[in-house]
């Protein structure tokens, strides 16, 4: 079994001139790329970011 952890990640991409933003639960960064690729053919992938969920965060 796959003990790979996963993250939640914010992909940018844009597609026919409209930016868009997608989060996916990924094992990676290319990972997360990969499957909006994977759904959105003609996209161009902008950036792919990791969703911190840090309750102690003050920013």
């Amino acid at each position: 079994m796959d003990q790979t952890k996963q993250r939640t990640f914010s992909v940018e991409y844009e597609l026919e001139g409209v930016t868009f933003y997608k989060n996916v639960n990924a094992a990676s960064m290319e990972d997360a790329k990969n499957q909006v690729q994977a759904q959105q053919t003609n996209a161009s992938i902008r950036a792919v970011s990791i969703i911190e969920e840090n309750d102690n965060y003050a920013g």
